[in-house]
């Protein structure tokens, strides 16, 4: 049996109005199936029960995930900050879908990685292949831990996609969301079994202009040395600056154009962003920290280069899956910054190049990709995966 997908959207100001509105919509597409899977991504301005509340009345006996963000694309269409709410609604098709949820996870999310790992399993059950959809508050600290532990229960066959909440960037509280309830602090995973595989495609558009240098001192999120010297002189060296030239009050403006490549053992590089600059020359790295002992570029990107790869993004995840139903994408809030008023052309990209699979999509703080190897969170990033 096919998947189903069905879409809604609404700019409605009240969260009960918004939610039922954009549920009924999402809920229409499907044709009459009833939905087992319901996504619901949305600007963090509403009352946030309340909405789920409104959505769950009309979604019914449904699974209802979601989150906060910096943005949600629907069809191709960038809805913007303070837009209002997406809401996908999917029927089972041939997926069996096991939601397991997390709150106050703080400074034991290796732990709580596992934890969500095995309970969504067990609700989805066995089956020849899968993938966890993994949706995440943004400030508990070095979500790679999270996906690490994760890891230690899925081993290396099984993906992790998603992306990690967001608040416009105004990073103070972002939320993900489990059935009517919101997770404070917490994460929600979904166990996806299926009987073929799922292939999860992540590409970011950034370039290396800098030599590899060897992370020496990195603790929590914060990179403190590199190459046995404080992180920021470093870095402003491969930038051609003089230690100290970069100011902590202009350092956004340069890192979210040069971030940080974590250099791959097949070539490939792993994005972190580093968001703040201190006093004593460390630097806060989204999400993530590169470990003491990995290689690291800076790179460089612009909104040509990053929106380069959108297309094969969707061509990719498209080109093995089997009747696809919908692709989901996540992409960072850092890539709006980089595109400013040419954001809108990524979405756009995607919905062009899926042809005629619907797309769904949020902007997050920081992407959940692990296909090969244990590290799976990434920063400036677009990835997608189809059902």
């Amino acid at each position: 049996m096919k998947l189903s997908a069905g879409s809604g959207v609404s700019r409605a100001e009240l969260a009960s109005d918004a939610g039922k509105e954009a549920a009924l919509a999402a809920v229409k597409g499907l044709n009459g199936d009833s939905p087992a899977l319901v996504l619901v991504f949305t600007t963090p301005r509403y009352d946030l029960a309340e909405l789920l509340t409104a959505i769950c009345a009309v979604t019914g006996d449904a699974q209802v995930v979601g989150a906060t963000g910096s943005g949600e694309f629907v069809q191709g269409e960038f809805m913007g900050f303070g837009a209002g709410v997406g809401v996908l609604a999917l029927s089972a098709g041939p997926y069996r879908f096991g939601v397991a949820s997390a709150s106050n996870i703080q400074g034991a999310l290796d732990e709580a990685g596992q934890e969500l790992a095995r309970s969504s399993r067990a609700k989805a059950g066995s089956s020849p292949h899968a993938a966890i959809l993994l949706l995440a508050d943004a400030l508990l600290g070095d979500l790679q831990q999270l996906v690490q532990g994760i890891y230690r229960v899925t081993g290396p066959k099984i993906g992790i996609v998603g992306g990690a909440a967001g608040d416009e960037q105004k990073f103070v509280a972002t939320f993900v969301f489990h059935d009517d309830k919101v997770v404070e602090h917490g994460a929600v995973a979904v166990w996806i079994a299926s009987e073929h595989p799922i292939p999860i495609v992540t590409r970011h558009g950034w370039h290396p202009i800098g030599v590899p240098m060897l992370v020496t001192r990195a603790e929590g999120t914060t990179l403190l040395e590199i190459a046995g010297r404080p992180a920021a002189v470093a870095y402003e060296e491969q930038l051609g600056l003089a230690p100290g030239q970069l100011g902590i009050e202009d350092f956004w403006a340069t890192s979210i154009t040069h971030p940080f490549g974590l250099l791959q053992a097949d070539g490939s590089t792993i994005i972190r962003v580093a968001r703040s600059k201190t006093e004593d020359g460390t630097l806060r790295i989204q999400g993530c920290v590169p470990p003491g002992g990995s290689a690291v570029q800076v790179m460089r990107g612009d909104a040509d280069t990053l929106l380069a790869v959108v297309p094969d993004v969707a061509t990719t995840a498209l080109a093995n899956a089997t009747e696809p139903g919908v692709l989901i994408a996540f992409s960072c809030a850092a890539r709006m910054g980089v595109c400013n008023t040419r954001i809108g052309e990524e979405p756009k990209g995607l919905q062009a190049a899926a042809g005629d699979v619907p797309t769904f999509g949020i902007y997050c703080c920081g992407e959940f990709a692990r296909t090969s190897g244990v590290l799976g969170t990434h920063n400036a990033t677009l990835t997608a995966f189809v059902l």
